[in-house]
């Protein structure tokens, strides 16, 4: 039924409110006799009391969610760890989307260009994940290989030797694992008088063969009189060779 300007009359109309595909109009006010897609339904409480022929704005918030959801999940769908986040809000970008498809039919579009942005993006979105799971797998890879080196012996020369105001620590380290491994050492300078300033080094052993026995050496500048050196740590290569040497 039309609706004139200025009046509303006696019928179904298109909801106001934006809640439903039709509400009926009694002549006086709109009443919580509502419609969709051809099923009457009755309203939940609340104020009908809107003047005839007011045009409530229906709301877009399916619709921008899903877009909002979608560029955060390509945005960080790359980060370790963070890209299951990502996921879930990738899906929900697209289940946000159909909704807010359907809301925009039912009011004369509004809304359905954050929808289809959304539902673009999703794809795009969950691809970037899947780079993140690779990224993430090989995160998990590198510290493992750092903080656990493999299987070695490690032999130092004792005592270490002090000269001309440095201290010299020399020593060996046998890889006993079936393929090659790269070494960090870590070393403890230590100066027998109390209260003296300790000092370390790390010193990197390189592509050490299974079976093979690879030569080590630390030297720094020492002021003390005498020094005791010990190893304090062996792990494997720094994460992503950021501080190969």
């Amino acid at each position: 039924m039309p609706v004139e300007r200025g009046e509303t009359p006696v019928g179904w109309h298109r909801d106001p409110m934006g809640r439903f595909e039709y509400r009926y109009f009694n002549g006086v006010q709109w009443t919580p006799d509502v419609s969709i897609n051809g099923q009457r339904y009755v309203d939940a409480p609340m104020s009908y009391g809107a003047p005839p022929g007011a045009t409530a704005r229906p709301g877009r918030g399916k619709a921008i969610a899903s877009f909002v959801l979608a560029i955060s999940a390509v945005a960080i769908g790359w980060v370790p760890f963070i890209f299951a986040f990502a996921v879930a809000a990738a899906i929900a970008a697209i289940v946000f989307g159909i909704l807010g498809l359907k809301a925009a039919r039912l009011h004369d579009g509004r809304g359905r260009g954050f929808a289809v942005a959304g539902l673009a993006l999703s794809p795009v979105a969950l691809a970037v994940c899947v780079g993140g799971f690779f990224f993430t797998a090989a995160v998990v890879r590198e510290v493992r290989d750092f903080v656990d080196p493999g299987p070695h012996q490690l032999l130092a020369e004792q005592p270490c030797t002090l000269a001309n105001g440095r201290a010299t620590f020399n020593g060996s380290i046998r890889n006993l694992d079936d393929h090659t491994h790269d070494y960090r050492i870590f070393i403890d300078f230590d100066d027998a008088r109390a209260g003296a300033e300790s000092k370390s080094s790390t010193v990197a052993v390189l592509d050490v063969a299974p079976g093979n026995t690879a030569p080590w050496s630390s030297t720094v500048n020492f002021d003390g009189t005498s020094v005791e050196c010990k190893v304090s740590d062996v792990f494997g290569p720094v994460p992503f060779n950021f501080d190969h040497s």
